[in-house]
């Protein structure tokens, strides 16, 4: 079947292999978001006070996405180990490979569940989320936690899924699981009038029959990825380590961006419910037209750069590099421009009635986030080919000077004196994400220099 077919991406037309691996990937996270955003949606559409429904929702995000991001981001060094062991015929370590990343997807997730219980309402109050909403963001969150160790062990499997080169078996995993989102939104909110946490509910059920999907999937494989339930007592810690090596500098560059974006947040909290709706309807239509396809970019260039790493195969490394920057800049101009000057068509669809003072913080969060957003997107190929290449912490730092502490000084030490501006404030973003495009570029620059050119064929006999 098409579905199951593996892609070996050491060899074929490079430019039609990366939208055939990417393309999946981009569909399956726009509709992971898309599905999210139906939450919003929903309570937006029929909550009795929906600005302020869809502001708590919005409201946890920044909490919960420090929690989850550092663990996420360790399924980059999944990506990078399980695509090195393919691209090298290494079966033997593929297999290790695929069920410690799953034992280790559990632990993370247990702990983002207690973690969260423990500091979620210090959390919230150190953010300023409005007292007016605050009690209604906890209890989305705290259902929401539930989900947390699904949430990590299905994003593994994806990874693991991806980098053997079955990049459409996630997006039939996520098409189930978040149609099944939808109904219960729908049902939940409409029908039993549970509001947020209806959404919360909803959300929660469709994670863990993600989580039964993926690891079923890969219980169903006849490759050295398949997953076997005695194989998870038997972690070989020697990969666990380079997992963690490789993966851990991209949970810390995901956790850094997190805090960073927590203080936007702290700052963008002071104008009141509607910054904060603004942001969470922006929010989606970026995580949607933007970072899914840099998302989908990113896992494209490591698992690409680590199956032609391992195959010695320099010439395709640098000509699939090519080809994604140039998709980047196609793709990120198109939809930007695309989603910001349609915006007073689509945000009253999400939202009932929106202030217009919820319409003017929205209309700037657009102009600046998405229209600029092609550079994030060249960001993540560039980060993602040095992944590909095993330069784990080098990124990261990169990454962390410039778009983390870049932001905490623009947002401590800028934003105060320049009269506490919304424009100021958003500015941030894509002044951040050049500055760090044009540091990891000449990175992967002199990364790219280093390597030995690809061997010549062997004559044939």
């Amino acid at each position: 079947m098409a579905l199951t077919r593996k892609m070996d991406l050491t060899q074929g037309v490079i430019p039609f292999q990366i939208i055939k691996f990417m393309l999946p990937l981009a569909v399956t996270f726009i509709t992971q978001i898309l599905f999210h955003a139906a939450d919003v949606i929903v309570v937006g559409r029929f909550a009795r006070n929906a600005e302020h429904a869809v502001a708590a929702i919005g409201g946890s995000a920044p909490i919960t996405s420090i929690l989850i991001t550092v663990f996420l981001g360790m399924g980059a060094g999944v990506s990078a180990i399980v695509a090195r062991f393919m691209g090298a015929r290494d079966y033997k370590n593929v297999s290790r490979a695929v069920h410690s990343s799953l034992v280790l997807g559990l632990v993370c997730g247990v702990f983002i569940l207690i973690v969260g219980y423990i500091f979620g309402r210090d959390m919230f109050r150190l953010l300023r989320v409005p007292e007016s909403i605050i009690e209604d963001a906890l209890a989305y969150f705290r259902v929401i936690l539930w989900g947390m160790p699904a949430v990590v062990i299905y994003a593994f499997g994806c990874c693991i899924l991806r980098s053997v080169g079955k990049p459409n078996l996630p997006m039939v995993i996520l098409s189930i699981s978040g149609i099944v989102n939808v109904v219960l939104n729908i049902v939940l909110v409409t029908l039993f009038d549970m509001e947020v946490l209806g959404v919360a509910y909803a959300t929660i059920t469709a994670q863990f029959l993600s989580l039964l999907l993926i690891l079923g999937t890969l219980y169903r494989s006849h490759g050295a990825y398949r997953f076997l339930f005695g194989k998870l007592f038997r972690i070989d810690f020697s990969i666990l380590g380079r997992v963690c090596y490789n993966g851990f500098p991209a949970g810390l560059q995901n956790g850094c961006f997190a805090i960073s974006n927590i203080l936007v947040a702290h700052a963008n909290n002071d104008f009141g419910p509607g910054a904060i709706a603004a942001t969470t309807i922006v929010g989606f239509a970026a995580g949607g037209l933007i970072n899914s396809i840099a998302n989908a970019q990113h896992q494209t260039t490591i698992t690409f750069t680590g199956q032609n790493a391992g195959a010695q195969k320099k010439d395709r490394i640098l000509k699939g590099l090519f080809w994604n920057i140039g998709y980047a800049l196609l793709i990120g101009l198109t939809l930007g421009g695309i989603a910001r000057f349609t915006l007073d068509l689509w945000l009253p669809c999400c939202v009932k009635n929106p202030s217009r003072e919820m319409l003017e913080f929205a209309h700037i969060r657009a102009t600046l986030q998405l229209l600029p957003g092609f550079l994030f997107m060249i960001l993540d190929v560039f980060s993602g080919t040095l992944r590909g290449l095993g330069y784990s912490v080098l990124p990261t730092a990169i990454s962390i000077f410039g778009i983390c502490l870049f932001r905490v000084f623009w947002v401590i030490c800028l934003f105060p004196f320049m009269s506490r501006n919304y424009w100021i404030l958003i500015m941030n973003f894509p002044a951040s994400y050049l500055l760090t495009s044009i540091i990891l570029g000449i990175a992967l620059w002199i990364a790219l220099r280093k390597i030995p050119d690809s061997p010549d064929p062997e004559p044939a006999k």
